[in-house]
């Protein structure tokens, strides 16, 4: 992917950078004594604090891929599927009129698959990837929907194995992100990687992420899988939103602008955050004393507190990360995420952070908030508010800069199930791969770069370039992907069950007492259970 270098102008100084990379850094004679590119320095982050946020100085040898590599294309050629990557399926397969039985999550079904529009461009490009599929290898889709999402796991697990058990297993199956990883335990899930009609091994296609792909694949193997290029997928991914009048307003004599050179030469940081939101909160709900969710704040920081894992991955850490025997290992433990950890969560008792659980996406769209973190998905709230997009902030501005873009814990994966025998697996794993390959034809061009781009952001340049970093910086982890096979006692008692991510969220929206005081206190209680469940983990996904 094409890499450009922007001049920027900082005070009256020209300062030369190639800017912040999603990882690779350009060497220099002294890169050796740098950092490593994904995890943050150990040095308390107190003593970088700055009392201007925009007098920093970029790192003099970073990359930034603002790059899309669509850029190029007129609308009228984005709406054309030839100028994308197909998949390589031959035009002479015909499955006769086959009745292809998906099993649907409730929650997600509508994004990948509609019986009707109401004329918008991207339901119609929905449409037009069924019809296409169907009439191309001659099937006809037949949908089941049962409840899925995040309680009702083990319930729609059930129904893949009951099916499977009655000798009528689905032909492919759709869920919330969180329900493949528990369906694959359970050793109900086909190896994706044995297909030779799935592009997952032997060849790289854009449509299927290698960031995905690696953190999925155990030993070679692939029990489920998550395209990059859906309308689900594509909304879900995680930002910071900026309200740009409210950031005026407090920033006097800055502008959206001076953000965009932040991120671009590396400044856009927690610590610089922080420094912009002080003196941001406003009691504007009268009505009730003290801080509520009616008030504004200078950053809703999560919503319902299911993001508020998100700054992890921002700061460049993980929860499980690979060894050198080709396992996984928990990072909960290692000083320099400890230290993160603790930092953050003084910083998010800030009087101008709410953290509180307040209605989705309201407190940015009432313009109550100056900076949210949220979806890209929020822009189909149409605001009203003059707002633009950054990625998430790097956790220390002398690190080498790697942005990070989570997906939010909703968007769409696939599996096939294990009682699929081989015929019927080849089908279904064409089919998935077209499911793939014409969302990145079809649907990708008309949300990302048509609605995203060149509507919501349509007279701002610097925001388009802003969307195409965070697609450019896509982020998972398998400590989360498999999260809910990885579950651990809650130290409230009040639940049966905890993922460890769950543990974190608790540890950062308390008030640092009780069982999630401190990461080093949670930790030191689930370690055992923790890493059992893991090792466990892979002999089982090995052993399938």
């Amino acid at each position: 992917m094409m890499k450009k270098c922007f001049a920027l102008t900082l005070a009256l100084l020209m300062i030369i950078a190639v800017f912040v990379g999603c990882g690779k850094k350009k060497a220099t004679i002294d890169d050796e004594t740098s950092p490593d590119a994904n995890v943050a320095e150990t040095t308390t982050a107190e003593t970088e604090t700055r009392a201007n946020p925009f007098g920093g100085t970029a790192d003099p040898a970073v990359s930034v891929d603002l790059t899309s590599p669509d850029d190029d294309k007129s609308i009228p050629e984005l709406l054309d599927p030839e100028n994308f990557e197909g998949a390589d399926i031959p035009d002479d397969r015909d499955y006769g009129g086959y009745k292809f039985n998906v099993l649907c999550d409730t929650s997600n079904v509508n994004k990948e698959f509609l019986a009707e529009s109401d004329g918008e461009l991207i339901k119609d490009a929905v449409i037009a990837r069924q019809n296409y599929i169907e009439e191309f290898v001659a099937i006809d889709f037949a949908l089941t929907e049962t409840l899925g999402g995040y309680n009702n796991m083990e319930g729609y697990a059930s129904e893949i194995e009951s099916a499977s058990g009655a000798g009528t297993p689905y032909d492919l199956a759709l869920a919330y992100n969180l329900i493949p990883p528990v369906v694959a335990a359970k050793g109900l899930s086909r190896d994706l990687a044995d297909s030779d009609n799935l592009n997952l091994v032997k060849t790289e296609k854009p449509y299927w992420g290698k960031e995905i792909k690696k953190e999925i694949m155990i030993g070679g193997r692939i029990f489920w899988m998550s395209d990059n290029s859906s309308w689900n997928n594509i909304r879900n991914m995680l930002c910071m939103y900026v309200n740009t009048e409210y950031f005026s307003r407090i920033n006097e004599g800055y502008s959206k602008s001076d953000l965009y050179t932040m991120v671009k030469n590396g400044t856009w940081t927690m610590e610089n955050l922080l420094l912009l939101i002080e003196n941001s909160y406003d009691d504007t709900n009268v009505d009730k004393e003290g801080a509520d969710d009616l008030d504004s704040f200078g950053l809703q920081a999560a919503e319902q507190q299911a993001w508020l894992d998100t700054w992890l991955y921002a700061a460049g850490f993980r929860y499980t990360q690979l060894n050198s025997e080709g396992s996984y290992d928990w990072t909960l433990g290692d000083q320099v995420v400890v230290d993160f950890i603790d930092w953050w969560q003084e910083k998010l008792n800030n009087v101008n952070i709410d953290k509180q659980d307040g209605t989705q996406y309201q407190m940015f769209l009432d313009g109550r908030a100056m900076f949210a973190l949220s979806t890209v998905g929020m822009t189909e709230q149409n605001p009203e508010i003059e707002y633009t997009v950054l990625p998430l902030p790097l956790y220390k501005s002398s690190v080498k800069p790697s942005y990070s873009t989570p997906f939010s814990n909703t968007y769409s994966s696939w599996l096939i199930p294990r009682a699929t025998k081989s015929e019927a697996f080849e089908r279904s794993a064409t089919v998935l791969e077209l499911l793939a390959a014409e969302g990145n034809r079809r649907l990708a061009p008309v949300y990302f770069e048509i609605y995203l781009k060149k509507q919501s952001a349509a007279a701002d340049l610097d925001m388009q370039q802003m969307f195409n970093l965070i697609r450019n910086c896509i982020t998972f982890d398998l400590g989360y992907l498999y999260g809910s096979s990885l579950t651990v006692e809650d130290l409230n008692g009040s639940d049966t069950r905890s993922e460890v991510f769950i543990a974190l969220r608790r540890t950062w929206a308390g008030n640092g007492t009780g069982a999630y005081a401190n990461i080093s206190v949670v930790w030191g209680s689930i370690k055992n259970t923790a890493t059992t469940k893991l090792n466990d983990l892979m002999v089982d996904i090995l052993e399938y």
